[in-house]
């Protein structure tokens, strides 16, 4: 971390978002992009799946299309962070995923919680706190879903990577190196706990966010909820190896 790019002002840094999404998210995608476009300065739009980019998303002011360099090495979901390493300079990274309208206002409230908190933890609205220890991934944590008000800011475990922000050099984010990129929450929250990075779901009113679908056939979340074997074994390893790093930690 590098405290001298902590103290530029935030009214200096570019606010960056990125996001990834697939072929069937394409009219969820219509709808959360002009919300998204009018409250960030640029855009990565990360398109898994795609073998080329849609000529409505190339015309798209703010908006930066990248096609996976190898699609049978896609960072799939993990692409929404592909644009820290094309950014130059330090920034605000906010991260979106495609079926959710972000109100307006949304990015200054994270921009606000950042600045509340120094610009050192990774902030965001969907937060989980998990038993320790823990048998299963889905079943043993309590929620705080971006759709609810909370009163006050609240430490967590992990945070959906589709509702935060941070500033880019309070954290370092390599994709690349995940197990599974289709994990982002769960991978980012394991390289939050190893850099010793705080993850905080901030206070806000209901309705900042709406979701515009839930659970819809490819969705990652239904497919965890059937089986969520492989997510429990790689949060069980982290709890071991990092013990004491954890929210309900004895």
């Amino acid at each position: 971390m590098r405290d001298s790019e902590l103290k530029l002002p935030a009214k200096l840094l570019p606010r960056i978002g990125g996001m990834a999404t697939m072929p069937s998210r394409l009219e969820s995608l219509r709808i959360a992009l002009p919300y998204i476009v009018a409250q960030v300065d640029t855009l990565y739009l990360y398109l898994d799946k795609y073998e080329e980019v849609p000529q409505e998303l190339s015309a798209m002011p703010k908006v930066v299309a990248l096609l996976p360099e190898n699609p049978a090495s896609s960072l799939a979901t993990a692409g929404k962070f592909h644009g820290l390493s094309l950014q130059p300079g330090p920034c605000l990274y906010f991260c979106f995923d495609d079926d959710i309208i972000y109100g307006d206002g949304y990015v200054d409230h994270l921009a606000a919680a950042l600045h509340r908190h120094d610009y050192r933890p990774v902030v965001g609205m969907h937060g989980a706190v998990y038993k320790v220890p823990i048998a299963s991934y889905v079943k043993d944590r309590q929620l705080l879903h971006f759709s609810k008000a909370l009163s006050f800011d609240v430490v967590v475990d992990e945070l959906g990577t589709g509702t935060i922000a941070f500033h880019s050099s309070a954290i370092r984010i390599e994709p690349d190196g995940w197990l599974n990129p289709n994990m982002a929450d769960l991978q980012l929250m394991i390289d939050a706990v190893r850099q010793k990075t705080q993850r905080i779901c901030i206070r806000r009113p209901s309705g900042l966010l709406e979701p515009i679908a839930e659970n819809q056939p490819d969705s990652l979340y239904r497919r965890c909820l059937v089986d969520d074997l492989a997510e429990t074994q790689l949060l069980r390893a982290a709890m071991k190896h990092y013990p004491g790093s954890w929210c309900m930690s004895s």
